[in-house]
């Protein structure tokens, strides 16, 4: 076999296709590799800046964070701290119960809303207080008292009240220290209540006493000048001797001073003390008169035959009284200490003369009356002159019959 013929014996030629291939995947494979790492260090930073920004505008919203400030509707400041504005209202509520020493009660209260707000637009706490200070409204937290639902009188003490309900009771207990009393109360619906209610509507607990005793009637007085009485007075305005007695009762009626103050007005308490006790008593019983008929005596002649003897008895009784006046008496027992003896009285029925007195008196005749009955010239003149011309008739004052006539003075006689 020749040379060239064997394969073999062929210099070998390299594959150069074959090759290129492989280094054109490769360069692209470099390729790819340097692009993925430039992406992902390019996403890197993107997302180190983004959460560098995202930090600051954190920090920035954090720091910036505020509240602005309401009490009830108005607006009053701006912090950024929420408790700074509670303790403040805190502290302005603790002042005005120590201030009038009373449990106050605010009428409003703080409101926050979230805003944001540079350090300058902050609201100081010394402002923010004056801010709240003039916006309060604030009630008291107290005690009522009613009666028949009427709000009388108002006082931040439970006891003050009911102090002022013992005194109102009192001097009617006093005058009934030797009976058994059963009983003490109000005729009207009398609680103490707590409730709020406006500060200036607190009294003094002699305000409120007065007014419960005298009422809202406005008392008038009159000031007594010479000459007159409770009686007069009664007559000027119209009003009764007995009520001017019972709205005067600190003064002697028969014994008035120029100058005193007469109240013309009988005050009327708001509240009525009902008292109820056991009284026993003893009281007079009146005897019976019976008539006895003499027909030789005169229709106008009577004469006691018996005299009339009263009984007495003893009483146990239940008594109900309104302010110290009885309402009510319930008579539980009585007992018959002596009888009434029954007077006897023997009255007349004959027909009186025409001649005989009657008491109803004429004038016996025409004429001047020149000279009544009374002293004269230093003595007593015993009955009257009546001057007339001579001759005028002349008739007797009553039952009886002229008998002289003297130098124009005449005499009746009956």
């Amino acid at each position: 076999m020749s040379e060239s013929n064997n394969p073999a014996s062929q210099p070998s030629t390299p594959n150069t296709g074959t090759n290129g291939n492989e280094k054109l995947g490769f360069l692209k494979e470099s390729i790819n590799k340097r692009y993925s790492f430039k992406k992902l260090v390019l996403t890197l930073m993107l997302v180190v800046i983004g959460v560098c920004v995202f930090s600051i505008y954190k920090i920035n919203e954090i720091r910036t964070r505020a509240y602005i400030v309401y009490y009830g509707n108005n607006e009053v400041g701006i912090l950024r701290d929420k408790e700074k504005a509670e303790e403040i209202l805190q502290r302005l509520q603790a002042e005005l119960c120590n201030t009038y020493n009373s449990n106050i009660v605010l009428k409003d209260t703080l409101k926050f809303e979230e805003t944001h707000a540079k350090d300058s637009m902050l609201t100081s706490l010394e402002e923010l207080k004056a801010n709240i200070k003039s916006n309060l409204t604030y009630n008291v937290k107290g005690y009522v008292l009613v009666v028949d639902g009427k709000e009388l009188g108002y006082s931040n003490s439970k006891e003050e009240l009911e102090n002022i309900l013992e005194t109102i009771k009192e001097p009617y207990l006093n005058e009934e220290k030797e009976n058994n009393i059963l009983n003490v109360g109000f005729v009207e619906d009398v609680k103490i209540v707590e409730k709020e209610f406006p500060l200036n509507r607190i009294k003094d607990g002699e305000e409120i006493l007065q007014y419960i005793l005298e009422g809202s009637e406005e008392i008038r007085t009159h000031t007594v000048e010479v000459g007159e009485s409770l009686w007069t007075i009664a007559k000027i305005y119209d009003v009764s001797v007995d009520d001017l007695i019972v709205a005067n009762s600190d003064k002697d009626p028969e014994r008035l001073q120029i100058g005193d103050e007469i109240k013309l007005t009988v005050p009327k308490p708001l509240i009525t003390v009902e008292v109820v006790e056991e009284v026993e008593y003893t009281a007079d019983v009146d005897f019976d008169i019976k008539t006895e008929y003499d027909d030789n005596m005169y229709k106008t002649q009577s004469k006691v035959k018996v005299k009339g003897e009263k009984g007495e008895t003893k009483y146990l009784a239940k008594v109900t009284k309104h302010n110290g006046i009885v309402v009510n008496e319930e008579i539980l027992k009585e007992e018959v200490i002596k009888k009434p003896v029954d007077q006897v009285v023997v009255q007349g029925t004959k027909e009186l003369p025409k001649t005989a007195a009657t008491g109803a008196f004429i004038m016996p005749t025409r004429g001047r009356l020149s000279s009544r009955y009374g002293m004269r010239g230093g003595r007593m003149h015993y009955g009257i002159d009546i001057a007339a011309p001579t001759g005028t008739a002349i008739k007797a004052a009553d039952g009886g019959k002229v008998v002289r006539r003297l130098e124009g003075f005449l005499w009746i006689y009956g």
